[in-house]
């Protein structure tokens, strides 16, 4: 068994904000401006989130998170036909 977890992380074009989630812990929702600012985030979250959810964890053993980006999903509308 090991400490890993898979975290989505999404551009909200909208929002103008990544924003984060995760099957595998639950209640995990985050979203911050930039990538850094989200890490920041999520190293508070992930930690205390299985705690509350008392997800076991191997012991003498750092929690692995991997982020997974999505990319941008936007459109252009082309130009109108001459």
């Amino acid at each position: 068994m090991q400490n890993r977890f898979n975290v989505q992380v999404t551009w909200d074009a909208e929002a103008e904000m990544w924003v984060a989630d995760s099957d595998d812990i639950p209640g995990l929702a985050a979203e911050a401006p930039d990538d850094k600012s989200l890490w920041e985030k999520l190293e508070t979250l992930i930690p205390e989130l299985l705690a509350l959810n008392d997800v076991s964890l191997e012991p003498n053993h750092d929690i692995e998170v991997m982020l997974n980006f999505h990319p941008r999903k936007e459109r252009i509308q082309p130009p109108d036909a001459a």
